[in-house]
């Protein structure tokens, strides 16, 4: 059953105590699991953003210096 989920999706339903024994106990893992992905990246990408503005600032103030 596991093979019908992405692979890191896969590996949390099938951690902890106790795997999945309904169908509907791996769709409820899976979206839980795919939520706390997304967010992950949302986060990510978020310090991306931050990063890549402040070089540019920094790049723009030099600039103004010289």
């Amino acid at each position: 059953m596991m093979k019908i989920f992405r692979t890191d999706i896969a590996k949390q339903i099938s951690a902890g105590r106790s795997p999945p024994t309904l169908v509907a106990d791996c769709i409820n893992r899976a979206i839980r699991t795919e939520y706390w992905i997304n967010q992950d990246k949302e986060v990510r990408a978020q310090i991306f953003k931050v990063k890549k503005e402040k070089r540019a600032a920094l790049k723009q103030s030099q600039l103004k210096q010289n």
